[in-house]
């Protein structure tokens, strides 16, 4: 199950494939408490996509209800643009598991999906 909390359009339509393609579910939200009354508590390997440019997403504030679900993420990834730094320290700092400017999970995409999916 692939959790991805964005306002983007483009990302969630190329995580759909993605998720096609190796049997997972996605589910998209633009907020947290969307995304977790979506979310049906399945115990498949789970990835949490965290988009920071996203407004109203908080990494302090999503990162610790992701990880109290009775089975979270395996791996929670965060993105962001890289000249927003502070955004990307705050995700790191609220615990995800990598955090990476917007271009290089755009290029990981597909690797860094799969992998979490396998675990």
């Amino acid at each position: 199950m692939i959790l991805f909390l964005t306002s983007d359009l483009v990302f969630p339509s190329r995580a759909s494939g993605i998720a096609q393609r190796l049997g997972a579910t996605l589910v998209t939200a633009t907020t947290i408490e969307s995304l977790l009354a979506q979310w049906n508590g399945s115990s498949a390997s789970t990835i949490a996509l965290i988009d920071l440019n996203s407004p109203g997403v908080d990494p302090a504030a999503v990162v610790p209800r992701l990880r109290e679900l009775n089975d979270p993420p395996k791996s929670i990834v965060a993105f962001g643009p890289h000249v927003q730094e502070s955004k990307l320290a705050a995700a790191r700092a609220a615990g995800c598991d990598l955090v990476l400017a917007r271009g290089q999970f755009n290029a990981q995409m597909d690797r860094l999906i799969a992998e979490a999916l396998s675990r």
